[in-house]
């Protein structure tokens, strides 16, 4: 019997592949550029983590995690998002002894179990930043342009962030009660979901997409109950916004699906995608490392999933760039000089060599099927005279130059190519 891969799992291949690293290239320089450093965590995490951060009243912790018993008997968990385990890690390690705020970045896998979908699948890939230790606006802002620099290197435009501010402990609770009270009359309009998150978890019921607009449009509204506090800093965030001149909207039913989240929550959608606009999301939660056993933290982020910004890169039609892809082809006995060339090229040009050295004609026909630009000749006589002919495969044209040029003259050759 053939074996395949597992529902909701999947080889990731071709232009999906190119486009997957490229993701994470731009990612990674963008952040870096900001002054974010890389930080690499596993993939398996104790449950209790999950169930203390992301809230054990979510859809991901009721229903989505990938929870298992050890040989040891220990409750573990594969990791269905990235921002705890910073979290952990941050207090595992204490790096709040370091000079803060400390700036992260990370790519890495993640595992819900839900209903695979295109660009949506049970084991997925997660890019984000987040920043520990600084409740400034600024650093809300900084985030959000950042997710912007992202996007715009993919060519996406009409960029818009969409805005709200859940409120703090202070202000949340009577808001929720609120909102709870404007519900309960219309309890038999709810989903099965939303009747039982009514008396749990009330603002799921703003994020909920089974539920009508029209609902949601007479609820009241969270920036009305908002403290001292998160008013002036809402209030904070909006004006640097406005002053940098980043298009946003104040959306009044913008929740996150997670309960660590605190104050500002944001989404960057692009106008340009139809009713599935939402690139990516974050926002900032300031009790979670505390209610996870470390000091009182501030922080704030943001995380897109990967497939589906994949799914919207190829919609798109959106290009890879790719270097110029060479192809050594050469008479048998000379196959140690062609290895001595390739290692003088790379890494600065895809060069490939022929594995057989049969005849010339042979050799071009596959590297042509390999997709080659230009094929490089290593001949008796080419070697007699230390120089190499270089024929372009798609004009035809061919020249003959000297070893100790190559480099040079591929670079000028390729840069008109």
């Amino acid at each position: 019997m053939e074996i395949k891969t597992v529902k909701g799992f999947k080889d990731i291949l071709g232009l999906d592949a190119l486009l997957f690293n490229e993701i994470q290239r731009v990612g990674y320089d963008i952040a870096n550029s900001f002054g974010y450093k890389l930080i690499v965590l596993p993939t398996v995490e104790y449950a209790e983590l999950f169930d203390r951060s992301v809230g054990n009243t979510t859809d991901i912790v009721e229903k989505e995690m990938f929870t298992f018993e050890d040989k040891g008997g220990r409750t573990l968990s594969l990791r269905p998002e990235m921002t705890a385990s910073v979290a952990r890690s941050f207090i595992e390690h204490h790096m709040e002894t370091n000079p803060l705020p400390l700036k992260f970045f990370y790519f890495g896998q993640c595992f819900r179990y839900e209903n695979p979908q295109k660009g949506r699948y049970r084991e997925f890939y997660q890019l984000g930043v987040e920043v520990l230790g600084d409740i400034s606006p600024l650093l809300d802002i900084e985030v959000i342009q950042i997710a912007l620099k992202i996007i715009e290197q993919f060519n996406i435009k009409n960029l818009k962030v969409k805005i709200n501010s859940i409120g703090c402990r202070v202000c949340r609770p009577k808001y929720k009660e609120a909102l709870t009270e404007a519900l309960k009359p219309h309890y038999d309009e709810l989903c099965p979901d939303c009747k039982r998150r009514l008396y749990t978890n009330p603002l799921r019921v703003l994020d909920c997409k089974k539920e009508e607009d029209s609902l949601k449009e007479i609820l009241p509204r969270i920036t009305n109950y908002l403290c001292d506090e998160c008013r002036k800093h809402f209030e904070e965030v909006q004006r640097l916004l406005t002053e940098l001149k980043i298009p946003f909207e104040v959306d009044n039913t913008l929740v996150r699906g997670l309960d660590y989240y605190t104050k500002t929550v944001f989404e960057v959608i692009s106008e340009d995608l139809g009713a599935q606009n939402a690139l990516l999301g974050g926002g900032r939660y300031d009790y979670l490392v505390e209610d996870l056993g470390g000091r009182k933290t501030p922080g704030v982020g943001f995380a897109m999933g990967v497939e589906r910004f994949i799914e919207i890169l190829k919609g798109n039609k959106f290009k890879t760039p790719e270097k110029k892809k060479l192809y050594i082809t050469y008479d048998k006995k000379f196959g140690s000089n062609a290895f001595e060339i390739r290692n003088s090229l790379i890494p600065d040009f895809v060069v490939e060599i022929d594995p057989k050295g049969d005849s010339l004609k042979k050799q071009i026909e596959r590297a042509s099927k390999r997709g080659s630009d230009f094929i490089l000749i290593m001949g008796e006589n080419e070697v007699l005279e230390n120089s190499i002919s270089i024929k372009d495969l798609k004009s035809g044209n061919q020249i003959k130059i000297k070893i100790d040029e190559l480099k040079e003259s591929l670079k000028e050759l390729l840069k008109d190519a």
